[in-house]
């Protein structure tokens, strides 16, 4: 049995060009098909707070985010909630929110008894952690 070079035949080789062409292909393909989210409809100023922490630290499964807007509409994830249904929707997101812990983002610019009763709400509803976002002011770690 001979392991050698065949006489005449052509050395076995790895076709860069094609390899290339189905790389630059499925990368359009990504490009083309994600869908980059950017959700305009509900743009928050944030306070400020130099002991801000990053988001979504150690946690598996993120606590449900509710948002207060700067008109005073409030948000549970991504749809607005009417007055009337605020209370029993809250409990909802409670009741199902890992270790019942919810996240309250309040616009600076919000009314401030509008965040009280949502917070208080929140309490009564049995949430046992209620984490309020801020942002790190500018130039800060």
């Amino acid at each position: 049995m001979r392991l050698g070079r065949r006489l005449g035949g052509r050395r076995p080789e790895v076709m860069m060009a094609p390899l290339i062409d189905v790389v630059f292909l499925l990368l359009i393909f990504y490009a083309v098909t994600t869908q980059f989210v950017n959700d305009q409809r509900l743009r928050l100023k944030l306070p400020e707070a130099r002991t801000a922490e990053a988001a979504g630290r150690g946690a598996e499964r993120k606590p449900p985010v509710i948002t207060v807007a700067a008109d005073g509409s409030v948000w549970i994830e991504d749809r607005q909630v009417p007055d009337g249904e605020l209370e029993r929707a809250i409990a909802g997101v409670v009741e199902r929110a890992p270790e019942r812990t919810v996240i309250l983002k309040g616009d600076r610019e919000a009314d401030y008894g509008v965040v009280v009763r949502v917070l208080d709400l929140a309490r009564a509803a049995g949430a046992t952690t209620i984490q309020m976002s801020a942002v790190r002011p500018a130039g800060e770690g």
